[in-house]
C-alpha cells in the first residue's frame, strides 16, 4: 500500500496537514473519554459510514495529534462502513497497526519527508510532532525509503 501517496492526496484534496481540520472535513467528529482500560489512548469508530475519534482525557497535545494522524490513518486505508479500531499503548503490531502509523508519521513529518535523511536531529523533530519514539523507530524504514 503507498501510504505516502494517500496522505498527499488528502492533503492536496484539503490543502493542509492539520490533523484537526482534516477531521472536520471528512465529518469525523473528536471526543474525549474517559476510557477503562489503562492502556487504550483512542479508538475511532465508522457506524453507518460516519467516523468518530475519541480521545483519552487530559493527554498532551501533541500526543493528541498523533492519535488523531493515526486514527484518520485507518478511516483513509481501512474505511468501512462499519469499523472501529483501538489504539492501545504497546501494541502495534499487526499489518494494519503499522500502516495507520505510518500515515501518521507521514502526515505529521510531511514537511519534514524530502529531506529527512540529512536531518541530523530527527528525534527532536518526530517528540515534538507527538509521535512516540518507539513507534517512529518501528516504522522509520518505511519512511525513508520515499
Amino acid at each position: 500500500m503507498d501510504v505516502s501517496k494517500k496522505v498527499n492526496e488528502l492533503i492536496k484534496r484539503f490543502n493542509t496537514s492539520n490533523v484537526r481540520e482534516l477531521a472536520d472535513y471528512l465529518d469525523i467528529s473528536i471526543e474525549y473519554q474517559d476510557f477503562k482500560a489503562k492502556t487504550l489512548d483512542s479508538r475511532i469508530m465508522i457506524m453507518n459510514g460516519v467516523g468518530y475519534i475519541f480521545l483519552r482525557n487530559n493527554l498532551n497535545e501533541l500526543y493528541e495529534n498523533f492519535l488523531i494522524a493515526h486514527e484518520l490513518g485507518h478511516y483513509i486505508l481501512h474505511y468501512d462502513k462499519d469499523i472501529s479500531f483501538n489504539f492501545l499503548r504497546r501494541i502495534y503490531k499487526t499489518r494494519l497497526e503499522k500502516e495507520a502509523n505510518e500515515f501518521a508519521c507521514v502526515l505529521l513529518l510531511h514537511d519534514e519527508l524530502d529531506n529527512i535523511k540529512n536531518i541530523e536531529n530527527i528525534e527532536f523533530i518526530v517528540k515534538e510532532k507527538g509521535i512516540p519514539l518507539k513507534i517512529w523507530y518501528s516504522i522509520q524504514s518505511c519512511i525513508n525509503t520515499y
